[in-house]
């Protein structure tokens, strides 16, 4: 079979304009711009359906003009610059792309039965181009099967949102299968935690089923009531696990009812209420059993553990071991979202003892996070390990971990989280002895917590509030955020810090009225 030799020879001082290509070197480029920045060469003959000395000899004209390259090997060719690709792309009629991309997609699929997933994703890209929406669904479905497979959630996401495009271009009746197909995207972007894009996708897909299908709307009501959880809006989550508890019931849901009531207690959690979060859990935990379903039993566990977690330090050998069977059984389902965070609140819990210890737990969910691709996970983890950097000593890689975290989840608009990122300049600025800058920090994260009506969180910063101007005399500041802190419930919410809390009230109220010299740093 004929083959492009490799370039060889002088080359032309300069590559030529794109109005300087002759006739035929214009549909070649044309060709190879709709295959991609590179191309083969067996593809390329077979798409033109041309002689393939002929071909040969224009590829190696091409090369030599110094428009396209050759790879080592021969056979395989790329643009030099990827601006004339684009402006050659750019250049073809819409009639034309739909030719080239159907011809193009026809020749792959002719040449690969067994497909693998990059082709896979090459025939889906191509038949969807080039206007075939039956292929093109049947090929977009399963690269985003495999993309999930793999663990690459956007790269699913992106084929999925072909798929709906293509059902939406069929004749027919298909609202319960583009159902479907919104509820998998408002998964694949709830794993990834663009929450924005998990809403859009859930409420799309209650638009397309009708209230003839309880469960499938009860799920999705779910669905929208964990966003909502995620983004602060407890109000919403909470009317919304209602109206689906309710649906739930009425289907005789029993895995349904478990949903509803971990995510009930995961609102609770997120408010305070450990006890009524443990209550909730344990309800949904009953329901579960009989199922022995790894991946709910694993989540629910974390859900169990954080509730021990914040009951009192007398219970913490709990709050462990319900961290350490969740992540057997998240490891047994592939869960890494999940085992990421079952990793990060084992750490949380041990490092409070154990700071070396915990930060190789957060490393395991940071891990398990970028597995997942999941950057507001990989986050957290790092933001957890500040308080144990410091605790070490390490406070420029606390500094820098923090600042790392700061700038990921801000791209995420993670709310909690950039409340916690300035918690943690406020303990690095307090171990520095810049306490204006301190100051600022935890004020700048009490105003946070107030606007998203975070009360144990806010409890919890007025404490180093009142701590911080306790060491630089300020007392009257000190008196105002700890009975602040106390009103909060700052002993009940946190009770690792009762101790500490009680200790700086007893200090506060003995104080003597004239300041001393002022405080060194720590």
């Amino acid at each position: 079979m004929a083959r492009p030799t490799a370039a060889g020879g002088p080359r032309e001082s300069h590559a030529p304009t794109f109005e300087e290509l002759t006739t035929e070197q214009h549909r070649i480029l044309a060709y190879a711009s709709a295959i991609g920045s590179e191309f083969d060469f067996d593809l390329l003959v077979a798409a033109m359906a041309v002689d393939e000395e002929g071909l040969a000899e224009q590829l190696e004209t091409l090369v030599h003009r110094g428009v396209l390259r050759e790879r080592p090997g021969g056979g395989r060719f790329g643009f030099v610059e990827e601006e004339l690709r684009g402006r050659v792309y750019r250049s073809l009629t819409e009639s034309r792309l739909r030719v080239l991309h159907r011809k193009i997609a026809e020749v792959l699929e002719r040449t690969a039965p067994h497909p693998s997933p990059a082709v896979l994703a090459e025939l889906g890209r191509h038949y969807f181009l080039g206007k075939v929406p039956e292929k093109s669904l049947e090929y977009n479905r399963r690269a985003a099967e495999s993309a999930r497979a793999a663990g690459e959630p956007d790269v699913a996401a992106h084929h999925l949102e072909r798929v709906l495009l293509d059902l939406a271009a069929l004749p027919g009746d298909h609202r319960h299968e583009q159902g479907e197909v919104a509820e998998t995207l408002g998964d694949l972007y709830f794993s990834t935690s663009d929450f924005r894009a998990a809403d859009r996708y859930y409420t799309e897909s209650l638009e397309r089923f009708t209230t003839a299908e309880p469960r499938i709307r009860a799920r999705l009501l779910l669905a929208r009531s964990e966003v909502a959880r995620e983004n602060l809006d407890y109000t919403s989550a909470s009317a919304g696990g209602l109206e689906a508890q309710q649906l739930f019931e009425a289907a005789g849901d029993r895995l349904g009812l478990a949903q509803t009531y971990r995510l009930l207690a995961r609102i609770a959690f997120q408010r305070g209420l450990y006890h009524d979060a443990l209550d909730e859990s344990m309800r949904a935990l009953e329901l579960l059993t009989p199922t022995d379903d790894p991946r709910l039993l694993g989540r629910l566990s974390i859900d169990i553990g954080n509730s021990f977690a914040l009951l009192g330090p007398e219970v913490r050998p709990d709050a462990i071991e319900w961290y350490e069977r969740a992540v057997e059984r998240l490891r047994e389902s592939h869960d890494w979202v999940e085992l990421s965070r079952a990793f990060h609140n084992l750490g949380v819990s041990v490092g409070e003892s154990r700071p070396q210890e915990g930060l190789e737990y957060l490393d395991r969910a940071r891990e398990a996070s970028e597995r997942a691709h999941d950057a507001r996970g990989a986050g957290r983890a790092l933001l957890s390990g500040v308080e144990f950097r410091l605790a070490l000593g390490d406070l420029e890689e606390a500094e820098r971990d923090n600042e790392q975290a700061g700038r990921l989840l801000e791209r995420l608009t993670d709310d909690l989280g950039l409340e916690l990122v300035e918690v943690n300049r406020g303990h690095i600025f307090e171990k520095r002895g810049q306490w204006d800058d301190a100051e600022r920090a935890y004020s700048d994260a009490v105003d946070w917590c107030r606007r998203h009506d975070l009360g144990p969180d806010e409890a919890e910063v007025q404490f180093y509030l009142a701590r911080l101007r306790y060491k630089t005399r300020n007392l009257e500041g000190a008196r105002a955020a700890f009975d602040r802190a106390a009103e909060l419930g700052l002993k009940e919410m946190r009770p690792n810090l009762a101790p500490a809390f009680e200790e700086l009230g007893r200090q506060i109220a003995t104080a003597p009225k004239t300041p001393p010299a002022e405080p060194a740093p720590e």
